[in-house]
């Protein structure tokens, strides 16, 4: 009989545990990355009074309760905002790895609770100073900051987990710009907003590349001509437009570029005038030099249809735009003076990208283009690029070229980003080689669309974007984690390097952690396989497999449920006082013997 004392009592143990497991989930519901448990039970064995038999079933009685199992729950706890950078919370399975004890030889334990601070030394460490354990980044070759090199298909670092510590890290060195990039439109109208006076460099361009004063096209025909007289009015000279290496009307004489109208008329004044005179191209205007030092020198600019005696070979072919150039030469110079036409232009933009040399300091680069020719049998326009610095910064070599646009308006595929070569820097850095990405592209070259970089549309010239790579040296501002773990450092640069990343663990039976204390696991025998723990393949990162992602600057707070807990109270507080009250019964039942045996 006395045996449910026993029953009864191990129920009472067993109660009381669970009330001992639920005190400590209830005090426990505002620790940061907390895991509550829960208790289970389980029957102990049965006394059998008879086994059965065909015609009848056992006869048994139990023997009480015992715990089965004080299981962690690893539900997710809901996560919170944090103002603090260096805080993060895992958002799925996994746990953060943190190392005590010596490097040589670390003992590792695992959390939920990513309440992480730098220390002194600058080692990212928990509330107790535990190292968190991850994978920290190496210099660049290139000397661009840091890289951190990872396996292409898990995303693991391939270096050596250990405590984050970013002591190296608080400087980065000044770094060359090996590129620009470029963006932006060169506009091909008729009618420009943004050209540029003709330079001696561009003498040679056709007529039909130039622009008059007021940025319109001079838009000059075949046989376009006009007369000019050096003597005032005894003899003039029919000046035709014809395209290069077509043959003027008789009686006239061809030229296409400003190089062939200035030597034209160079030979006729000196003829007809003073072999000291001269005709030049300066600053974009076509200049008329009295070159004697006593006659004044009367020029007459004169319609093709209004000159007396025209061979009758020539047909007056008027241009307005022309006319107006060469009219405002209508003059009488007097002895050693000048005058000049209004200013021919080109289609002419310039863009100003900068970029830095080894020392960190930033130069500003004019690269201009200019339209120089227009093919109509494929549709394509040319133009002429040409690098330098200003105010002697610098010696740019390699510093010209030419790209094509097609009909569209895009680059022509065959169009490659060059290499320019800059000297004598005048702060003193090494010789450097710069691309000039006009693709805008990672390549530098047509990547599948012909309208990423520089284009050529029916809209004004800008410079929509122009980057470039390299930077000054700089000092560690701020760090902070991102969505996939990694440790980003923010520069007084400018720039953002990856730093660090911090190490994800996940085990085959995370049940089997043991809780230590101060929101830690340990691994024991039952959490993985002997493989995976000696060969600590349980270490990844956040995403990878089946671990959860991270959720920066927040923390993962206790997954206790208090509605849940003060109801398994009551149960484990009703349970413990029946159990009591069977107690009470069987000792009442005992006595009541007792008195049979004293009859």
């Amino acid at each position: 009989m006395d045996s449910g004392f026993w029953t009864s009592q191990t129920a009472l143990l067993g109660n009381q545990f669970a009330i001992d497991t639920l005190s400590n989930n209830v005090a426990n519901a505002n620790t940061v990355g907390f895991k509550s448990n829960a208790t289970n039970f389980s029957d102990l064995i049965y006394q059998t009074t008879s086994g059965g038999t065909a015609s009848t079933n056992p006869l048994q009685v139990g023997t009480g309760a015992q715990i089965a199992s004080n299981s962690i729950n690893l539900s997710q706890g809901s996560i919170q905002p944090s103002t603090t950078a260096t805080n993060i919370a895992l958002n799925g399975n996994g746990f953060f790895m943190v190392q005590n004890g010596p490097s040589a030889k670390p003992n590792y334990y695992f959390t939920r609770a990513g309440d992480f601070t730098f220390d002194g030394a600058n080692n990212l460490v928990d509330p107790n100073g535990n190292f968190v354990v991850g994978w920290m980044a190496t210099p660049s070759s290139s000397g661009t900051g840091f890289k951190l090199a990872e396996n292409t298909t898990t995303g693991i670092p391939t270096g050596a987990a250990g405590p984050m510590n970013i002591s190296n890290f608080q400087t980065v060195p000044a770094a060359a710009s090996t590129y620009v990039k470029m963006q932006g439109n060169l506009d091909p109208s008729t009618s420009l907003t943004q050209y540029a006076p003709a330079t001696s460099s561009e003498e040679n361009l056709d007529f039909s590349m130039l622009y008059d004063s007021r940025g319109n096209s001079f838009g000059v025909q075949p046989g376009n001509n006009f007369a000019v007289s050096y003597d005032g009015g005894k003899t003039y000279h029919i000046y035709e437009y014809q395209p290069s290496g077509t043959t003027a009307s008789d009686g006239s004489e061809a030229f296409s570029s400003i190089s062939d109208l200035v030597k034209l008329m160079n030979s006729d004044i000196q003829k007809d005038a003073d072999p000291n005179d001269s005709v030049s191209f300066n600053n974009g205007q076509i200049t008329i030099t009295n070159g004697s030092s006593s006659a004044a020198l009367d020029v007459k600019f004169s319609q093709t249809s209004q000159v007396p005696s025209l061979p009758k070979s020539i047909t007056p072919s008027d241009n307005s735009n022309l006319d107006n150039l060469i009219s405002s030469l209508n003059q009488s110079i007097s002895p050693t003076q000048s005058f000049s036409s209004s200013t021919i232009n080109t289609d002419s933009y310039t863009m100003n990208p900068t970029f830095y040399d080894a020392n960190g300091t930033k130069h500003t680069l004019s690269v201009t283009f200019t339209k120089t020719s227009y093919n109509p049998t494929n549709n394509t326009t040319t133009w002429t690029w040409n690098a330098n610095l200003p105010n002697n910064d610098g010696t740019v070599s390699n510093n010209t070229g030419q790209i094509i646009f097609d009909g569209n308006g895009g680059l022509d595929q065959s169009v490659t980003s060059p290499t320019i070569s800059i000297s004598s820097l005048s702060d003193g850095a090494p010789n450097m080689n710069l691309t000039l990405n006009f693709w805008n592209t990672q390549s530098g070259s047509y990547s599948g669309n012909q309208f990423t970089g520089l284009t050529q549309l029916g809209t004004n010239s800008n410079a929509t974007n122009l980057s470039s790579d390299g930077s000054p040296a700089g000092s560690l501002q701020t760090v902070n984690f991102d969505a996939q773990g990694d440790l980003i450092g923010v520069y007084s640069n400018g720039n953002s390097y990856t730093i660090g990343k911090v190490a994800v663990a996940n085990f085959t039976n995370p049940q089997g952690l043991a809780q230590v204390g101060s929101n830690l696991f340990q691994i024991t025998a039952n959490t993985d396989t002997p493989q995976n723990i000696a060969s600590k393949s349980y270490i990844g990162v956040a995403g990878q497999g089946a671990r959860g992602t991270i959720s920066p600057s927040s923390l993962e707070q206790s997954n206790v449920n208090l509605n849940t807990e003060l109801t398994n109270m009551i149960l484990y507080e009703r349970a413990y006082q029946a159990n009591t009250q069977v107690m009470q019964a069987m000792n009442q039942m005992l006595q009541t013997a007792n008195q049979l045996n004293q009859r």
